[in-house]
């Protein structure tokens, strides 16, 4: 009995492992196994035989993810609703940012109206970026 489970739990993991590259650095960037993900300024863009596919990536785990379903050859229906995902992250972080920058800007003008306004506006910029950001996570590790 127990060697039947061992060889059963065997096969599954060797089967998920079967499903992930394990990413390589190099000098280009990050690839996971023919597909290569490079960074710029924070942002991922991933090319498959030196084809850019996917452009301005936020999150590291969304480009990772893609590049292994892209490298697997795996549902790109998944990897489009994971990019719109990471996208709409991306748009909703740099808003809360450049909101934040005019805060600060405004409290260091002493426009406490327009201060309040801006840090207002941000939070609702925020929560939308941590929001997006679950979604992305819950679309990986589906």
């Amino acid at each position: 009995m127990t060697k039947n489970f061992q060889k059963r739990l065997d096969q599954l993991v060797s089967k998920e492992l079967s499903k992930t590259i394990i990413p390589l650095k190099t000098e280009k960037g990050i690839l996971v196994g023919d597909v290569l993900i490079v960074n710029e300024h924070n942002i991922k863009h991933i090319y498959k035989n030196q084809e850019l596919l996917y452009k301005d990536i936020s999150l590291n785990a969304a480009a990772i993810k893609i590049a292994n379903l892209l490298a697997t050859n795996i549902a790109s229906l998944k990897i489009d609703q994971i990019y719109k995902a990471d996208q709409d992250y991306g748009k909703w972080f740099i808003d809360s940012q450049m909101l934040r920058s005019q805060y600060q800007k405004y409290l260091n003008n002493n426009d406490f109206e327009r201060a309040d306004n801006a840090w207002a506006r941000y939070q609702e910029s925020r929560e939308r970026a941590l929001n997006a950001k679950k979604h992305v996570e819950t679309l990986i590790s589906i």
